[in-house]
């Protein structure tokens, strides 16, 4: 099955997200906080038009908090305007935040940062100085239950990357693949009609097909209609591992027997996943 978007990785040096009007990473933003999904079948909605000021989850400058403005930003439960004003010189002025960063985490960041159990100004001083070349960038099986680990190094190394403690990691997928001759999966849905409805999981059994990373099952969040999922997590010294899991998940089980209907999108072997590396602030 093919990809239903290509996925170009970055190129090989570190970029300013400041640079670009329009990107991938803006895209997981707006899909992300679009959609909110139940577990049962459900159609594509169409989001309500907002405004320009109800379009970020933070503020990025002191003219955001001022005129009542601080009282807009309710995930973070500002006490008065000083209050918001001071988090802004403190999260974003003296931290020299590039604008696109901050674009690209407007809707998705108090998200990501529950992921990660951060507070959302440590997430935002962590990922707003751009993006760095990611630390890996390949694929994982869609049909084979030992899983693989992700990923050798973006340089061509076959060694799997190791984790730091003391950074967090991007973790994207996209694409969708088949399982057997009607059904089809992504990250974290499933479908039966072509994607004109879909599922968090089969009805019989809403885990299996997901992606699991390092064998658990984790929240890609609302259905995707280009099937590009985002997650984080934290660096403990360790390989990230990826599969997809079809078996029993009372036990967390793998069935093999199970896996040999699955079709991958490129040469029926695998997804497409890219990782990327943000160190902690110290201080």
């Amino acid at each position: 099955m093919r990809l239903m978007r290509d996925h170009e990785a970055p190129a090989g040096r570190r970029r300013s997200l400041g640079a670009r009007t329009t990107t991938a990473l803006t895209a997981i933003g707006l899909m992300l906080g679009s959609l909110a999904l139940g577990l049962g079948l459900a159609g594509p909605a169409s989001a309500a038009p907002v405004s320009a000021a109800a379009t970020s989850s933070f503020p990025t400058t002191r003219a955001d908090c001022r005129h009542g403005g601080w009282a807009d930003f309710t995930g973070i439960d500002f006490r008065n305007q000083g209050q918001c004003i001071a988090w802004v010189q403190h999260t974003i002025v003296r931290e020299h935040c590039l604008p696109g960063a901050l674009a690209d985490f407007a809707e998705t960041g108090p998200t990501y940062a529950a992921q990660l159990g951060i507070p959302l100004g440590e997430f935002l001083r962590t990922v707003c100085h751009g993006q760095d070349f990611p630390v890996s960038n390949a694929w994982y099986a869609v049909d084979d239950p030992a899983g693989t680990d992700l990923l050798s190094l973006a340089s061509g190394n076959t060694v799997p990357f190791v984790t730091q403690p003391g950074h967090i990691y991007w973790i994207q997928v996209q694409g969708a693949w088949d399982n057997g001759p009607v059904r089809q999966a992504d990250a974290g849905y499933i479908s039966d009609d072509g994607w004109a409805t879909w599922a968090d999981g089969p009805a019989f059994n809403p885990l299996n097909l997901e992606t699991q990373i390092n064998d658990r099952f984790v929240d890609w969040g609302p259905y995707s209609a280009t099937h590009h999922y985002s997650y984080w997590i934290t660096g403990d010294g360790n390989p990230i591992t990826m599969r997809v899991f079809d078996g029993d998940p009372a036990t967390g089980t793998p069935n093999p027997a199970w896996y040999t209907d699955n079709v991958g999108p490129v040469g029926g072997f695998g997804m497409p996943a890219i990782v990327f590396e943000y160190a902690l602030p110290t201080t």
